[in-house]
């Protein structure tokens, strides 16, 4: 069975406010900081001041739950492909939902309707959370499970200052799409890897490697990419660039916009010396 993804039903957009700021709220503070000290100790950490975020936090005017997210997006999705027999829907981000504790999947399964569908998220995986949900989708498929709805998502405000995160500049924006087993059109999936020990300087030898363990054509291959990466990699196919800012949607925002669906696609995340990738092939063979 071949897993594929039609490029042309990805919905991806960037977010402003979608959650007023209601002023009652600044009388929670104390309960957040209580709560930032907290988490910061079960993680061996110190919580000081100079680590809060709360305030702004509160007060944003460009608040972006995920719910929200999903409730706008999904209408869009549903206006190019069927949602109504979904098996599974799979949230993959890297940064916290404002509405901390929402089962954002079970949001999603409530608004289509489905019963008996089956969700879970995954986070703490870095940037790269959204590859490997396309490889636990390829994993769970199968035995009359045949369509998975893929919601990658961030928003931008955390409780606690992060000087990771501020140097990244995130911006609220989320991508989602229908991942279906032999489906009539799209990309075919070929495989994930997950690399250890990956240095800027030995980007491009490995990237070479992928593409070789892929079954890839580098010069008929697009590679998707952040403009670091790319600017390292050597790459001889065409390179769509991604936007860190985008982080967890990066990869499928830059596969939403590509001008040539028709040829292989290799994605690529490049994080702390890991270097992720998922591969997809053009047309709909059994992939290698």
């Amino acid at each position: 069975m071949a897993l594929r993804l039609d490029p042309a039903t990805i919905v991806f957009r960037e977010f402003a406010g979608l959650e007023p700021v209601e002023p009652d709220w600044r009388k929670d503070v104390a309960y957040w900081e209580d709560y930032n000290a907290k988490f910061f100790g079960s993680n061996g950490l110190t919580y000081t001041a100079a680590d809060s975020n709360v305030a702004s936090w509160l007060q944003a005017p460009d608040r972006a739950p995920f719910a929200f997210m999903v409730r706008d997006l999904l209408p869009a999705l549903e206006r190019r492909t069927d949602l109504s027999d979904i098996d599974f829907v799979l949230l993959a981000h890297w940064l916290p939902d404002l509405h901390l504790g929402t089962s954002v999947t079970n949001y999603a399964l409530h608004r289509l309707g489905l019963e008996n569908g089956f969700g879970f998220a995954i986070s703490d995986r870095g940037r790269s959370a959204s590859l490997f949900a396309v490889h636990c989708i390829a994993r769970y498929l199968g035995q009359g499970r045949r369509r998975a709805l893929l919601m990658a998502m961030d928003q931008k405000h955390l409780l606690y200052r992060s000087p990771l995160v501020e140097s990244l500049d995130p911006v609220n924006s989320a991508c989602i799409m229908v991942l279906e087993q032999d489906g009539a059109a799209g990309l075919t999936f070929a495989g994930y890897r997950r690399c250890p020990g990956v240095t800027p300087a030995t980007l491009a030898s490995r990237i070479g490697l992928l593409c070789r363990d892929f079954g890839l054509d580098p010069a008929g291959t697009i590679l998707i990419a952040d403009p670091a990466v790319a600017e390292r990699s050597d790459f001889p196919g065409p390179v769509l660039l991604q936007r860190p800012q985008h982080l967890c949607s990066a990869p499928f925002a830059a596969l939403a916009g590509c001008p040539d669906a028709g040829s292989d696609v290799l994605m690529v995340v490049h994080e702390q010396d890991c270097l992720t990738a998922v591969a997809f092939t053009a047309g709909c063979g059994e992939p290698a």
